[in-house]
């Protein structure tokens, strides 16, 4: 069967590639059983196939160079109408292909992120929040998910895709995300 991942595999990487902006070209794949040969291939496959990917590959004399999780949410779930700490707000810029979102507290950049909607999908890049804050990160991230979700159902989107390291799967999981496949980067 078919996930909802796969059917909207071409908006969703298409998102990733602008949020990525001058990043190398990609070429994702869904897991078919074969290894692909060449360079600069992101393999896509269920979660419980991750280990079945990476042994293809080992087999095959490659190697992955890191593994990550695709995650979707629901738009409306997602937008949760979270408010800002304090003195913070949002400000978003257009980029061409996405737009940058950014949390300002007192005039100094707190947090950001990308967003690049894609049809009925939208995509949105890392969530960066400023180290030197003596805060709990979900206090601007949480609402800045919140707040980009709803911009990607004003711009019509019905899902949301985000990439991740596997140690931000337990924040992300608290505003709404699912994991829905694992991503495995070629080397």
């Amino acid at each position: 069967m078919t996930q909802q991942w796969q059917t909207d595999l071409e908006s969703w990487v298409a998102g990733w590639d602008a949020v990525r902006d001058d990043a190398p070209q990609q070429d994702v794949l869904v897991w078919s059983g074969e290894v692909p040969s060449g360079e600069n291939h992101v393999v896509v496959c269920a979660p419980d196939e991750a280990d079945t990917v990476r042994s293809a590959v080992q087999t095959a004399g490659r190697e992955v160079a890191a593994t990550e999780v695709l995650l979707m949410g629901d738009v409306q779930e997602l937008d949760r109408g979270l408010g800002f700490p304090g003195e913070a707000g949002l400000f978003d810029a257009p980029m061409g292909d996405y737009s940058r979102f950014e949390v300002d507290e007192w005039g100094h950049p707190v947090a950001h992120s990308t967003l690049s909607v894609q049809d009925e999908v939208a995509f949105m890049g890392p969530l960066v929040a400023d180290p030197s804050k003596e805060r709990d990160s979900s206090e601007v991230l949480d609402p800045l998910v919140s707040a980009m979700a709803n911009e990607a159902f004003l711009a019509d989107a019905q899902r949301l895709y985000t990439v991740v390291p596997e140690d931000q799967v337990g924040q992300r999981g608290s505003q709404g995300w699912q994991r829905v496949a694992a991503v495995l980067r070629l080397a």
